[in-house]
């Protein structure tokens, strides 16, 4: 009672029940555990999901009754520093928080990686500091109305310079680079 705005870092059947539990409180607004790319490009099969597609339907199901809003963010910096997400303590449960689980592992010099989309373009990346999203969150607080989706990024690259810009700063060749056409 008396909360005005619920943030929630939760996902699956958790966040569910916050998501009821705000709407029969009069919660005026939610942001689900969404904090990556627009809901939208997200595929059916996306490993990351862990059951966030069921918040955002249970979110426009009480469109009426509570405001929410996705933050959209891109690609947190700090998933590829020394042992990942983890060692900020973000994304610990989502089995993809470990340096290296995703896109490269600068510490062993690997890659997967989509370089090219179907029409042969570079693909790029939005990347933002985790504490540059949660400043964005906290002015987000004042608007009187939130949109359906808030989006961020603080630096748009290609993969390709992504893994040069490790190659650089670690001072090594990417020996097993894969490149994935999507």
């Amino acid at each position: 009672m008396g909360v005005d705005t619920v943030i929630s870092t939760v996902t699956g059947t958790p966040q569910l029940r916050l998501i009821e539990a705000a709407v029969a409180q009069r919660v005026r607004r939610f942001a689900p555990a969404e904090f990556e790319g627009p809901p939208s490009l997200r595929t059916v099969s996306d490993p990351l999901n862990r059951g966030k597609a069921d918040a955002l339907r249970a979110l426009q199901h009480y469109h009426g009754y509570i405001q929410s809003t996705v933050f959209t963010c891109g690609i947190l910096y700090e998933r590829f520093a020394p042992n990942g997400l983890a060692a900020h303590q973000i994304g610990v449960n989502s089995g993809f928080a470990n340096e290296g689980d995703y896109v490269l592992d600068a510490r062993n010099m690997t890659a997967q990686a989509p370089v090219y989309d179907s029409a042969n373009n570079l693909s790029s990346l939005c990347m933002t500091s985790a504490y540059d999203v949660g400043r964005f969150v906290v002015r987000a607080l004042d608007m009187a109305q939130w949109p359906s989706e808030l989006t961020m990024c603080g630096e748009r690259t290609s993969v390709s310079t992504l893994i040069e810009t490790v190659k650089q700063c670690r001072g090594k060749h990417l020996p097993q680079l894969l490149i994935i056409i999507i």
